[in-house]
C-alpha cells in the first residue's frame, strides 16, 4: 500500500539512502542538462551554428561563470518547485 511504502521510505535507513541517492542522480542529470543547454538553446535559435558548437559554447560559458550559472540553475529550480505547488497549474506560468 502507499502508506506502507511511505513509512518504509521515510522511517528506514534504506529509505533515506534511496531518497539521497535518487536526488543525487537527479542533480547530476540536471547539471548536465543545464551545462549543455543554458547557452546552446538560445544560440541555436539566434545564430547559424551547429548543435555541437552550441553545446561547446554552453560548456565554456559554464566553466567561465560557474557561480552565476549555479545561481541561474537554482532560480530555475525554485521557480519550478513554486510552480508545482498549486497542483502543477503554476507551471503554465513558469
Amino acid at each position: 500500500s502507499v502508506g506502507a511504502f511511505l513509512r518504509d521510505v521515510l522511517t528506514t535507513k534504506k529509505g533515506w539512502t534511496l531518497i539521497l541517492l535518487g536526488n543525487a542522480a537527479g542533480l547530476v542529470f540536471a547539471v548536465v542538462v543545464l551545462a549543455t543547454t543554458v547557452v546552446a538553446f538560445p544560440l541555436l535559435l539566434d545564430r547559424d551554428v551547429g548543435a555541437v558548437s552550441a553545446i561547446e559554447t554552453s560548456a565554456r560559458a559554464i566553466m567561465a561563470n560557474p557561480l552565476q550559472m549555479a545561481l541561474w540553475g537554482l532560480i530555475v529550480a525554485v521557480l519550478l518547485v513554486i510552480g508545482s505547488i498549486p497542483l502543477f497549474a503554476g507551471l503554465a506560468v513558469v
